[in-house]
């Protein structure tokens, strides 16, 4: 049995385990994580050490973000939740990325961006209602009311 087989075989067993509504499931919905993905892969070298990829990288950060964890809880997060392995697109045995990896792929994105990837996932998220948004005008207007 080949390596990617049998990845392709634990993802499938994963797919089986997590919840059908899980919030994890409704990311995949709505965002086309390989278009957002597709303009970071000139960022990448096929030389040097193994990268985590940039699509799997916007996933654990995108779960980073959501979870509120730091980098070393987010590595023993990724590490210990089935959801969260097959919404990055790790296979059940696949061995997860240590925390440094984090920190270098916020880096190689830079402050723009990050803005920008969080500006995407919020607006497919909120078209999709899975998110609702308070400004603080109108929160202060309810505040004045009472």
């Amino acid at each position: 049995m080949t390596n990617n087989r049998y990845q392709t075989e634990a993802m499938f067993v994963l797919d089986g385990i997590v919840d059908k509504k899980h919030p994890y499931r409704a990311y995949d919905r709505v965002v086309n994580f390989h278009a957002l993905a597709k303009p970071l892969h000139a960022r990448y070298s096929d030389q040097g050490r193994k990268e985590i990829g940039a699509e799997r990288g916007l996933r654990i950060l995108i779960l980073q973000f959501v979870e509120d964890r730091s980098d070393r809880e987010m590595e023993r997060f990724m590490r210990d939740n089935m959801a969260a392995h097959r919404f990055r697109g790790f296979g059940a045995t696949e061995r997860t990325p240590d925390h440094s990896c984090f920190e270098a792929f916020r880096k190689r994105l830079g402050t723009e961006g990050l803005m920008k990837l969080f500006d995407v996932m919020r607006a497919a998220m909120k078209e999709a209602g899975l998110i609702r948004e308070i400004s603080r005008s109108s929160t202060r207007a309810s505040w004045n009311r009472n």
